[in-house]
């Protein structure tokens, strides 16, 4: 399970300011989608973060 970091969470909250305040439903869509992206861009970093520390922890490399 992956937990949203603080930018994450306050870019996500900016998003949905934005998005209330669109008129347009292609705009809503846009941002609404944008924000899949948001959320999955950080699920991405942190399994890389996760595989460095793995890589990095792993004796037999050494």
């Amino acid at each position: 399970m992956t937990t949203l970091n603080e930018h994450c969470e306050w870019l996500l909250k900016e998003v949905d300011k934005l998005q209330q305040k669109q008129p347009q439903y292609e705009d809503r869509a846009f941002l609404l989608a944008l924000k899949s992206v948001i959320i999955e861009q950080n699920k991405r970093s942190e399994q890389i973060q996760n595989e460095l520390d793995g890589r990095l922890w792993n004796h037999t490399n050494w």
